[in-house]
């Protein structure tokens, strides 16, 4: 019993294993529009948006935590990346440990500071780096072990 994330809609929605979704006050054009719309991001861009995630999330911790699941799993193709820059096939489901993912963000974080995206296997796209912040925090403040990214449905 997973929390499915749905990173293209406007408003970002979680779905928990029983209950309400639970919507953000939050979506990927909103961090575009906040200052992640360049890649690379700036370092101040990239802390700002982690900030309006923290924000957006903290209200609906409570509500995540009282309906536990095992692991976030999200199917939208914004994601895609993320499999073959954590070393994975991007054309199969595949689980990222939270450690997983926090090297990729690491990455982004010293693309941010100046290193070339492309020596580090990171994609230069806005859509991913705004979906990968949303994706880190959650795994981080709703305190699950790890994401499944599924293949995305047509």
């Amino acid at each position: 019993m997973n929390l499915r994330l749905h990173l293209q809609g406007n408003p970002i929605r979680l779905q928990p294993p029983q209950g309400a979704a639970v919507v953000l006050p939050l979506s990927l054009d909103g961090l575009l529009a906040a200052g992640l719309e360049n890649f690379p991001p700036g370092a101040a861009a990239l802390e700002q948006a982690i900030q309006q995630v923290e924000d957006a999330l903290m209200p609906a911790i409570p509500a995540l935590r009282d309906r536990p699941a095992m692991l976030l799993e999200c199917a939208d193709p914004v994601l895609a990346p993320l499999l073959p820059a954590a070393g994975r096939d991007p054309l199969a489901a595949a689980t990222l440990s939270i450690a997983e993912v926090e090297d990729v963000f690491d990455r982004l974080a010293r693309v941010a500071a100046g290193v070339p995206a492309r020596s580090l296997g990171l994609p230069g796209q806005p859509r991913f780096a705004a979906a990968l912040v949303v994706v880190r925090e959650l795994l981080h403040h709703v305190g699950l072990p790890a994401l499944r990214v599924l293949p995305a449905a047509d």
